[in-house]
């Protein structure tokens, strides 16, 4: 060979590069033609493809910086590990029977074991088809989200998995202004990665299972139960359940007790998700699919129950016991967060006869009263006497709470509106004025009935 060709390249090695320049002149030529022939079109797309690339690294930028706390600082895995929920604290009978609770949000925490395996079959099925597949964040359901929402304008449904939708549930949204949305969102996916660090799939479950609410002030799935169905988590049917995990879309507007129809409609769409995705059989669906909604609503309050007052002098007690105790941290304890049991000595059977005597009882002496005072001036409705329960009212401290003279209070004690007022035959729909309303309930005769147990003083 010879020395001055030794290092010129081969003629195989320039192949490649001679290639590669037609191929871009060939591009380049295309594309000038192209401008040509369609000059608007390119400039649209051009202008398209920089606006996107911008925002593009816009979103990017925004990301990192809510990722960095710059629209508020992100739970740590360690403070994810410590998520606690308020938890009713229940008041038991000496029989074993709960006979109220006391809470701001009524949730009895309850393990995954002890709920019905449908209730995770359908709320897979139906909010989170590839929960056990992903790790936190559905990419591909996002995108059709945002394909068919976007592009097609159809509504296709939020594209949230289980772990975004329990971010949400345990860090409630906060009003950032016209950028809240995008943060929410932002803040709930990195959240939901966290999380499905912390927790296994199940554990996952169950903390959703346990603070998601179903309305009328219930929370979590076993007191959402016994409220819409009068039993335990672990007792619900297929129906059941499905009904359950059917209001997650619109606790409000899929209710089985105020919406029936929409919360069969409902029902049956869950159903539908069960079948499809191989947790029910094609006969399976169908004969459920015929089954009538039937509930058993149980509503519960602190006027609601048994021992009512018994249990209102229970709460002032517990608290000031309380107060002698500290938890393992130092804290204080919270009756009405911390799930407590508290144990008393009344009896639930002679409690339901004590007051099925009462009710009973003072009905008929009602009857007496109502007729005795029926053609007489009834001396609680004059100004002087009815004056201040009409300040104890709701409608009154409300309205002077909003700065509104007394003259304006009680004329409006003085309009007609519908009402549902207690009666002794139950309740009853009329047209009443608030004034009127008051001296109706100052009309209706109380009594009590206490009974101890002479050797220990125990209130049964």
């Amino acid at each position: 060979m010879n020395e001055e060709n030794h290092n010129l390249p081969e003629q195989d090695d320039l192949l490649p590069q001679a290639h590669k320049k037609e191929r871009f002149a060939y591009l380049k030529a295309k594309r000038r033609a192209f401008r040509e022939k369609y000059p608007k079109l390119f400039w649209v797309m051009r202008i398209g493809f920089w606006t996107g690339l911008t925002l593009f690294i816009v979103a990017i930028g925004f990301a990192i910086a809510v990722y960095l706390g710059a629209y508020g600082k992100l739970p740590t895995q360690a403070e994810l590990k410590g998520i606690k929920s308020s938890v009713a604290s229940e008041v038991y009978s000496a029989d074993g029977k709960v006979i109220g609770k006391f809470y701001l949000e009524n949730r009895v925490f309850v393990e995954l074991e002890e709920m019905s395996p449908h209730l995770v079959h359908a709320l897979v099925a139906t909010e989170d088809e590839r929960f056990f597949k992903h790790k936190g964040v559905d990419f591909r359901s996002m995108g059709r989200v945002l394909f068919k929402t976007l592009l097609l304008r159809k509504h296709a449904g939020g594209g949230s998995t289980i772990s975004q939708q329990l971010a949400k549930n345990i860090y409630k949204r906060k009003e950032k202004g016209f950028l809240s949305m995008p943060i929410t969102k932002f803040k709930e996916i990195f959240i939901s990665w966290r999380l499905e660090k912390v927790y296994s799939k199940d554990e996952l479950l169950e903390l959703y299972l346990n603070t998601v609410p179903f309305g009328n002030r219930l929370f979590g799935i076993e007191v959402a139960s016994k409220g819409y169905f009068g039993k335990s988590a672990k007792d619900l049917k297929l129906e059941e359940a499905a009904v359950l995990i059917g209001m997650l879309k619109g606790t409000g507007l899929y209710n089985p007790i105020s919406h029936p129809e929409k919360s069969l409609k409902r029902r049956n769409t869950v159903l539908n998700q069960m079948a499809k995705n191989g947790y029910l059989s094609d006969e399976e669906l169908t004969e459920i699919k015929n089954k009538k909604l039937e509930t058993n609503f149980q509503k519960e309050g602190s006027n609601e129950g048994s021992a009512t007052y018994f249990r209102e002098r229970l709460r002032r007690d517990v608290k000031a016991i309380l107060k002698q105790f500290k938890k393992e941290d130092g804290s204080d304890y919270n009756l009405y967060t911390d799930g407590l049991k508290i144990y008393t000595t009344i009896d639930s059977k002679v409690q339901a006869y004590a007051e099925k005597a009462v009710e009973s009882h003072i009905s008929k002496l009602q009857q007496l009263f109502d007729r005795h005072w029926r053609k007489r001036k009834k001396p609680w409705t004059k100004n002087k006497a009815i004056l201040p329960f009409m300040k104890q009212s709701d409608r009154y401290q409300t309205m002077k709470t909003n700065g509104l003279p007394d003259e304006q209070i009680f004329a409006s004690f003085l309009d007609k509106q519908h009402m549902r007022v207690f009666t002794w035959k139950g309740l009853r729909d009329t047209m009443m004025t608030p004034k009127d309303s008051v001296a109706h309930y100052l009309s209706f005769l109380n009594a009590g009935l206490l009974a101890l147990d002479v050797k220990t003083g125990g209130v049964k």
